[in-house]
């Protein structure tokens, strides 16, 4: 029986499939990678992929069903979701994938819920004693303040508001925005952290990357620091229901080193790639885990200020 990975919305992601396939081949491990989006002939990774397949809208009724029928008919045993939308309905039904010998790549439903609401997150950056930014009620704002939606992604809607009038005038749904003092990018620095978790929510790596540049809300040029090391672990290792890769977005002041947590997402990031080839190879990680069954120790066996510095690139497919 083959050990197959099948990689969710796997759109522009070819980095990522590309990672899974090496792990794959340099373990010796008897199966494939697969992509699944909505439209497999328009998206480069899986064009790079042996096989890809259709799959219906996340919220669709019939997904889940439609999920297992493919695991089951191509030898699919682990899972890996791209998206924010996809992943709390995973996380609902991961045990019963789990029962059929199909794992997924994914947190559980208590870390995932806070995650996907921004408010819910600064709770939960509270109670693992992480510093986040003042936020302000719809009602008791301090102006300038930053605004931004307590779902998303990509730094959709996002907005420095100057004034009430200005907020009043603005034509979003006021109440599903978040206020909160400006974290600028003048005083501060911005970093993803690409932090791994076994099965057991054991935190064992973690690799912050400097946001140098950032174009349509995802890194361009990034420079991996282990200097934020030290100063992260203690509070993630908190988190006792993960899984995988999340990616912690931080700010960290120029002059006082202090550290902002600003949100988190459960799932591998755009920008994973630079982790990944600085020696991070959560793909690997995950292969080693679930299919070799083997326990995995705390490593920072990666390298220091590798930069990133990103290219368009184009898949090129014949009577596409």
């Amino acid at each position: 029986m083959k050990n197959n990975v099948l990689v969710l919305s796997a759109g522009r992601r070819v980095s990522l499939v590309k990672a899974f396939q090496k792990a794959i081949a340099d373990l010796s491990i008897d199966g494939d990678v697969f992509g699944a989006d909505m439209k497999p002939s328009m998206s480069a990774a899986c064009n790079v992929l042996s096989k890809s397949f259709v799959l219906p809208h996340v919220l669709k009724d019939e997904y889940i069903e439609e999920l297992k029928k493919l695991c089951l008919k191509e030898s699919i045993k682990m899972v890996v979701p791209t998206i924010d939308t996809e992943l709390l309905k995973l996380a609902e039904f991961k045990q019963e994938f789990k029962e059929l010998d199909i794992t997924i790549v994914v947190s559980d439903s208590e870390l995932v819920i806070p995650c996907r609401d921004k408010r819910l997150t600064h709770e939960l950056f509270d109670e693992i004693g992480f510093p986040v930014p003042i936020t302000y009620s719809l009602d008791n704002i301090i102006f300038p303040c930053f605004s931004k939606p307590i779902s998303g992604s990509l730094s959709q809607n996002i907005r420095i508001l100057q004034s009430q009038e200005e907020l009043d005038t603005w034509d979003v749904p006021k109440s599903e925005m978040m206020y909160m003092e400006i974290v600028s990018n003048q005083e501060f620095d911005e970093y993803t952290v690409d932090v791994y978790y076994t099965q057991n929510s054991e935190l064992i790596c973690m690799v912050p990357r400097q946001r140098v540049e950032v174009r349509g809300g995802e890194i361009s040029k990034g420079r991996t620091n282990k200097e934020l090391v030290n100063l992260l672990k203690g509070p993630m290792s908190k988190i006792t229901t993960a899984f995988g890769c999340l990616t912690l977005q931080v700010f960290k002041s120029k002059t006082t080193g202090q550290i902002y947590g600003i949100e988190i997402n459960p799932r591998f990031g755009g920008g994973f790639p630079l982790s990944n080839a600085a020696g991070a190879r959560y793909p690997e990680f995950l292969l080693r885990e679930v299919f070799m069954e083997e326990k995995l120790s705390y490593t920072d066996a990666w390298e220091d200020q590798l930069v990133m510095l990103r290219y368009d690139a184009e898949v090129l497919v014949s009577n596409g």
